[in-house]
């Protein structure tokens, strides 16, 4: 029964993989936190399953839990400035995190660590080929439909830039697959050539979004995985090797992609060296010095994560005509929410993954293992840095992609954890409450999405009155709710 528990959660897990960018990349909330029960609930069942058997917990979940844990803290210390966005916060990051906690001990297995590789390069690979025939039909729309957030689509997500975070990991991840496949054979081998053209089409539809800060993420992801895999090398590796092989892939990569795209594109793409030249520009700029100052009047602990939204207009000087929800930065935002304190913690996690990821290319023997290994890595790395200009990681596909490789690159060749049964169980029991919370937040956004689409006046007051006595702790609800009433020129009796 355990065995079959564990099996099964992997199961899900890879099927969410390849299903969460269609719904708009994960971003409605409906699909966000469906998204995120769907994947505690397998979570829960997988931690179970390591208490019945008395196996411990993965490599990872340490400090995989201590992010969630501080954002229960800030909500519930009042540091938060706004603690239901921080308690759900939590609930995102446990599910993310969790993920990579898992990976990081079954794909110990490479059997296992392929099925995850292959769930993400399937990902992409159906968003690359999407978004291709959508852009040559209808570049404005997506499932046939248009509406004033979708500014720049591609694929099924509305921003550019995040279909180009997901799709530059595949170009990684398949371009150290096809080098692994190719050490190991001693030559190219059908594999090889497979991985290889799946990597050139893959940027090929990368560099076709238009995303500038994917191009540049692209060439940082490409260099990282030359050194992992010079690293990886048994043999003395000649200082310069590294850079031949970062530059070879680079110019491989992004010389295929930049000549089949069309010439527009390609002097779009050119523009990425020139600065804030466009309106864009200009207000990524402006909001990152404006989240600058809300890191500093912070700079331990932050104003809570998930709180952005609440906490910038205060420190917001421009753009006064725009709600602003992100930073354009991961990294900013994640600074002003979570402080050094944040920073530390998520230093811990990228040290607790370095670790694994050593003893891998260190130690072990297959080269397709280890290519892998370093290919998600690299993968990662790419969308670490794309997360510097963008918000990428807020993304549910793109975060859970991410965590699924992370894991993968955590794991190591052995693992000896302490066994036992209560911290595992404890882990599941506290995966299936976030689960459990996270169902009802999606049911509030869906019951939120509903009224919201009621025509005006009594059937939205009334559909609007329902959701805030059921869910009420959503803000967008209480103003549907007041704006109901506005128009209809009246308030309700209790002054609410």
């Amino acid at each position: 029964m355990p065995r079959g528990l564990t099996v099964a959660a992997e199961g899900a897990l890879l099927a969410l993989v390849v299903a969460a960018p269609w719904a708009y990349g994960g971003a409605p909330d409906v699909a966000r936190y469906a998204l995120a029960a769907a994947l505690l609930l397998a979570l829960a069942a997988a931690f179970a399953a390591r208490a019945a058997t008395s196996e411990g917990l993965p490599p990872l979940a340490g400090a995989a839990a201590a992010l969630p844990v501080l954002a229960l803290a800030q909500a519930a210390s009042g540091t938060s400035a706004a603690p239901v966005w921080s308690v759900e916060a939590a609930i995102l990051l446990a599910a993310m995190l969790a993920v990579a906690a898992f990976w990081s001990d079954r794909a110990r297995h490479r059997s296992a660590a392929q099925r995850a590789a292959a769930a993400v390069l399937i990902a992409c690979a159906a968003q690359a080929g999407f978004g291709a025939v959508q852009w040559s039909r209808a570049p404005d729309r997506i499932y046939g439909q248009a509406s004033a957030l979708m500014t720049t689509p591609f694929g099924s997500y509305v921003n550019h830039n995040h279909f180009a975070g997901l799709v530059g990991m595949g170009v990684v991840l398949a371009a150290g697959l096809a080098i692994g496949h190719a050490r190991r054979a001693g030559g190219f081998t059908p594999k090889a050539v497979a991985f290889a053209g799946l990597s050139l089409a893959l940027a090929a539809a990368h560099l076709a979004s238009r995303s500038r800060g994917g191009l540049i993420a692209l060439a940082g992801g490409l260099a990282a995985l030359a050194a992992l895999l010079a690293a990886s090398s048994r043999r003395a590796v000649p200082a310069h090797r590294p850079l031949l092989l970062s530059a070879a892939l680079v110019v491989l990569l992004l010389g295929f992609g930049l000549a089949v795209v069309p010439a527009a594109t390609r002097a779009h793409l050119g523009t990425v060296l020139r600065g804030p030249a466009d309106g864009s520009g200009a207000y990524r700029v402006d909001v990152a010095a404006a989240t600058a100052g809300l890191a500093a009047a912070r700079p331990i602990t932050g104003w809570g994560l998930g709180a952005f939204a609440d906490a910038f207009p205060a420190y917001k000087r421009s753009h006064g005509d725009v709600r602003t929800t992100h930073a354009e930065s991961d990294l900013l935002e994640f600074l002003a929410e979570a402080g050094l304190v944040g920073l530390g913690l998520a230093l811990w996690l990228a040290w607790a993954a370095g670790r694994g990821l050593r003893d891998r290319l260190r130690h072990g023997r297959d080269p397709v293992r280890k290519a892998l290994a370093a290919g998600a890595a690299a993968a990662a790395v790419a969308l670490l840095i794309h997360s510097l200009v963008d918000f990428n990681l807020r993304l549910p596909a793109n975060a859970l992609a991410f965590a699924t490789l992370l894991g993968v690159a955590a794991a190591p060749r052995e693992h000896a954890p302490r066994a036992g049964r209560l911290a595992p169980a404890l882990a599941a029991g506290m995966l299936l409450a976030f689960a459990a919370l996270a169902g009802w937040r999606a049911a509030g956004a869906r019951a939120l999405d509903h009224a919201e689409r009621q025509p005006r006046g009594d059937r939205r007051l009334a559909a609007a009155d329902r959701v805030v006595r059921r869910h009420p702790y959503l803000a967008e609800a209480w103003r549907l709710r007041g704006a109901a009433h506005l128009l209809r020129g009246w308030r309700s009796p209790s002054g609410a």
